[in-house]
């Protein structure tokens, strides 16, 4: 059963957008459920426009605020919004946007010497492009992999940060550096993709990252 409040309408898609690429896009900023692409009954030609369901209310809530008015597909602007006027208006009260959902970079980095902290990650990454969020330290093999990752706000910077560390000593230890797995994406799927580059491009191109 579909659920109105985590479904968003999608309008001005241009013919050439299939179903399969409207997923592609979607998935990079939420949890999608299920895609209904209307065609015409009689013509079976696509109507120009797409509902997006989402599994929770707020997925669909911060894709209106990110996505609409930002996203072109074939040179047409995507209007995304709300199924309903309850859904609208949540967006409209709710102007805060979550660094951990736009559309960064994220890098994956491995086998990091011992002696090497946060601050020393950012230092060393931040000389390549701003990073909208602390590295993050963890674990891998029962204690045994220090990793990290390691967030930029353009992924020409974060190509850059991969062109320059993968492969080369910190600390005396030699470093692997690649994009991240995405957590809600589909298997083994890395941040970089075509969508992801065109998603920050967007972003950047209107003021939603600076």
């Amino acid at each position: 059963m579909s659920v109105p409040e985590a479904t968003v309408y999608v309008g001005n898609v241009d013919s050439k957008v299939s179903k399969e690429l409207l997923y592609e896009l979607f998935i990079q900023v939420g949890q999608v459920k299920k895609i209904r692409y209307p065609k015409d009954k009689i013509s079976q030609e696509f109507q120009g426009y797409a509902f997006v369901e989402f599994f929770s209310p707020s997925d669909a809530d911060y894709v209106i605020k990110v996505m609409n008015g930002n996203v072109k597909l074939y040179d047409k602007m995507l209007k995304i919004r709300a199924s309903n006027q309850s859904g609208q208006a949540l967006t409209e009260g709710n102007n805060a946007i979550n660094v951990d959902l736009l559309p960064i970079a994220k890098l994956f980095i491995k086998d990091i010497a011992e002696s090497v902290d946060v601050r020393q990650l950012s230092k060393l990454f931040s000389k390549f492009g701003p990073l909208p969020k602390q590295p993050e330290i963890f674990y891998l093999s029962d204690g045994a992999l220090k990793c990290a990752y390691v967030y930029y706000k353009f992924y020409e910077d974060a190509d850059l940060a991969i062109k320059t560390l993968n492969n080369q000593l910190v600390m005396n230890k030699k470093i692997t550096i690649d994009y991240a797995f995405k957590e809600n994406g589909k298997k083994n799927s890395k941040y970089g993709s075509e969508i992801d580059r065109l998603l920050n491009k967007e972003a950047r191109k209107n003021g939603v990252l600076k």
